[in-house]
């Protein structure tokens, strides 16, 4: 009988200890650190860059006609973060004389050398399209004009 009240002893003990052990396990704490990365990305026409993009773009006037090819460019951001684009012009001397117009989300401006902020947002939760559209600003004198529109992604 002594041997049997020291086995059943001996069997409690050990499992009061296990019931600790295991509620200690439960109340200890970790800290884990993750650390997510920007993520900012510009698509054109299908094409995905990581931050900046130029679009070519060929005006014709004659008269009052003004044909722009093209007229509109849908540019589209993925973003996890805070972020703007904006659009310049990096035109070579061949415009010279022709100003253009941008125009998008119910905002215009002109395109200029300096960067204007077209469009502005947080995470996107997929691609965000964005339609821009293109006008001629001024009275060029008649001819064929070429312009390049820069468009850059930054985190502001």
């Amino acid at each position: 009988m002594t041997c049997l009240r020291l086995v059943y002893g001996v069997t409690v003990f050990v499992a009061l200890m296990l019931a600790g052990a295991a509620s200690a396990q439960a109340s200890a704490s970790h800290q884990i650190g993750i650390s997510i990365p920007s993520l900012l990305r510009l698509r054109i026409d299908q094409h995905v860059t990581s931050d900046h993009a130029s679009v070519p773009v060929h005006v014709r006037v004659e008269g009052s006609l003004r044909e722009i090819e093209p007229a509109s460019t849908r540019v589209e951001v993925l973003a996890n973060t805070a972020w703007q684009l904006s659009v310049r012009d990096a035109s070579d001397s061949d415009a010279n004389g022709l100003v253009l117009q941008w125009h998008a989300l119910g905002a215009s401006g002109v395109v200029r050398v300096s960067p204007s902020i077209v469009a502005s947002g947080g995470a996107t939760g997929g691609w965000r399209a964005i339609d821009v559209g293109y006008a001629v600003a001024n009275e060029p004198a008649d001819g064929a004009y070429r312009a390049t529109i820069a468009y850059t992604l930054v985190r502001p």
